[in-house]
């Protein structure tokens, strides 16, 4: 089993991390309390993007993952 990696990180902004060859987002929201981690597996194509160019591909990922996290898997801060 693979241990996640990170791959690159913005503090409170966003985490990148890889393991068993899925890229996964984790986006740290505040509200609703106690605070969440908004996790995204990226699908095939925007893991191609990312490789690719960077961040700058899941941007537009990280700001829907901040304003409709209930679309998303939300792990608790407590």
């Amino acid at each position: 089993m693979n241990k996640k990696k990170l791959l690159e990180k913005k503090d409170w902004k966003y985490y990148v991390f890889e393991e068993d060859g899925n890229i996964e987002l984790s986006v740290p929201i505040p509200n609703p309390s106690p605070g969440f981690d908004i996790i995204y597996i990226l699908n095939e194509s925007e893991k191609e993007k990312y490789l690719h160019t960077g961040i700058q591909a899941v941007e537009d990922r990280i700001e829907d993952m901040k304003n409709n996290f209930s679309n998303y898997k939300m792990n608790s801060w407590k």
